[in-house]
C-alpha cells in the first residue's frame, strides 16, 4: 500500500489559538465561546463556561481541537464554533473524513509528535512543529478513517446512552433527596435541623458515619507482566473508561480497587469527577492517589451514593471545603471530607431508590464494558490500519463517506 508521508500543513488548516484580551471575558455567554486548554475539553467535545466578545482565532464546526500546552496531546472534536486560546490549534483537513483521518494520524503517531514538545514547566508545540509534522497520506485513508470510525461511533452512541441513563437517576435523586418530593411525601411531616428542615425520620450525620476510606495500596510495578484496570483522571477526563496497563507501566504507587466502592477526586473538585467503577473480574483494578475511595457503610449502597457524590450540591460543599489548599491546583483533604455533614433518608426510601435506580446503573456499567472492549480492538487495528501492516484498499466501502 502507498503510505508516503507529507507535512501536515499541506494537507490540512492549522488555526493556532491566539487569547483575548482579558477584559473580553464573561460568563454569561456574550460572544463566543472561549476554549483555553484541557480544563473545557469534554470526553468528546469541550465544555465551556467562559466567554469573550473579541476572538482573536476560531475554529469551525468539526474540526479537530489539539492541546498544544500543557496536557499536550489531548484531543476533541469542534461542535461549534469557539474561540481559541493560546493552549489549543484546529486542524481542519479538506472533507470530514480526511480530518477524521489525521486524527488517527495524530494519535498512532502521538509519542513522536510530544517528544518534539519544548518547555520546562509546561510542554508545548511550536507553530511549526506541528504544521511541519510528517503524516501518511495514503489513497486508502477514507476507507481506514471509515473503519475505525465505526467503533468510535459505536462508543459515542454507547456513551450517550449511559448519560441518558444516569441524567435519569440523577433526576430522580434531586426530586426526592433535595426537594423531598419522594413517595407519601405529602404524609410526613417536616422536622427541623442542622440543614434546616428535613423530613421527620430523616437524619444529619457525617460522610465518616456512611463511608470507609479505602487505602489499600499496591505497587504495580511488582506485577510487571499483570494487566490491571488503571481507573485515573486523565483516563476519567478523555473517556471515562480505566486504561488497562501492565505492572510494568504504572510507575507510582496506587490503591487497589474493592468490590462496591465510589471513587470521588480530591484535585480541583470544582471540576467533579466522580467514578462508580465497573469490575470486569479479569483484572485488578486500580485507582490514582488523587481519588478518594469510598466504601459505603450498610444501610448506605454504592447506587445511593453515586448519585449523592454525582450531585451538585455535593461537588459545592466539596469545592468550598478545599478552598483553603494550594491555589490552582486545590485538593480536598480526606478528613475535611469525613466531617462535612450529610442527610440520609429512611433505610426504606433508600431500599426503594435503590430498586428502581439499580437496573439503570447495571445497564451503564455492561455499556462501559461494551466500550472497554471496542476501545482495545480500535486500538489494536490503529497502528497496524496507519502503518499499511492492514491493508484494507480492496474494501468495498462508499466513496461518498469522502464528503460525509
Amino acid at each position: 500500500m502507498d503510505n508516503h508521508e507529507v507535512a501536515l500543513c499541506e494537507i490540512a488548516t492549522v488555526t493556532m489559538g491566539t487569547s483575548p484580551k482579558g477584559t473580553t471575558y464573561n460568563h454569561e455567554g456574550m460572544g463566543l465561546p472561549l476554549l483555553n486548554g484541557p480544563t473545557e475539553f469534554g470526553q468528546i467535545h469541550p465544555h465551556c463556561t467562559l466567554y469573550t466578545t473579541d476572538s482573536k482565532r476560531e475554529c469551525q464546526e468539526g474540526d479537530l481541537i489539539f492541546c498544544v500546552r500543557g496536557s499536550t496531546g489531548r484531543m476533541n472534536w469542534a461542535d461549534r464554533i469557539y474561540s481559541l486560546g493560546r493552549g489549543v490549534c484546529s486542524i481542519q483537513g479538506k472533507t470530514l473524513p480526511d480530518t477524521k483521518f489525521i486524527r488517527y494520524c495524530l494519535e498512532s503517531k502521538l509519542d513522536g509528535l510530544l517528544n518534539l514538545a519544548g518547555g520546562s514547566t509546561f510542554s508545548n508545540l511550536t507553530t511549526d512543529t506541528i504544521k511541519n509534522f510528517p503524516i501518511p497520506y495514503p489513497e486508502s485513508r477514507y476507507k481506514i478513517a471509515a473503519v475505525l470510525s465505526t467503533y468510535d461511533n459505536l462508543i459515542e452512541n454507547n456513551t450517550r446512552r449511559i448519560k441518558i441513563l444516569e441524567d435519569m437517576a440523577q433526576t430522580l435523586y434531586q426530586e426526592w433527596f433535595v426537594h423531598f418530593r419522594f413517595p407519601g411525601h405529602e404524609n410526613i411531616p417536616m422536622v427541623e435541623s442542622p440543614l434546616g428542615p428535613i423530613p421527620q425520620g430523616w437524619e444529619v450525620l457525617k460522610y465518616e458515619d456512611i463511608v470507609d476510606l479505602s487505602r489499600k495500596a499496591i505497587n504495580p510495578s511488582k506485577f510487571p507482566d499483570e494487566i490491571f484496570a488503571h481507573f485515573s483522571i486523565p483516563a476519567f477526563d478523555s473517556s471515562c473508561m480505566p486504561t488497562l496497563e501492565t505492572g510494568n507501566s504504572i510507575r507510582s504507587s496506587k490503591y487497589l480497587i474493592a468490590e462496591e466502592c465510589v471513587l470521588v477526586s480530591k484535585l480541583n473538585p470544582r471540576i467533579p469527577r466522580v467514578w462508580f467503577p465497573f469490575l470486569d473480574r479479569e483484572h485488578r483494578a486500580v485507582t490514582s492517589t488523587e481519588f478518594l475511595t469510598l466504601k459505603p457503610k450498610p444501610p448506605i449502597d454504592c447506587v445511593f451514593l453515586y448519585n449523592l457524590c454525582n450531585s451538585p450540591e455535593f461537588s459545592a460543599e466539596l469545592a468550598v471545603r478545599a478552598l483553603g489548599t494550594s491555589g490552582s491546583h486545590q485538593r480536598v483533604k480526606p478528613n475535611d471530607f469525613l466531617g462535612m455533614p450529610v442527610l440520609i433518608p429512611t433505610e426504606l426510601l433508600l431500599n426503594r431508590f435503590c430498586e428502581k435506580v439499580t437496573p439503570m446503573i447495571d445497564i451503564c456499567h455492561a455499556l462501559r464494558l461494551k466500550n472497554i472492549n471496542l476501545r482495545q480492538t480500535r486500538d489494536l487495528l490503529l497502528p497496524k490500519l496507519i502503518s499499511g501492516e492492514i491493508d484494507v484498499s480492496e474494501l468495498d466501502i462508499d466513496k461518498s463517506s469522502k464528503s460525509n
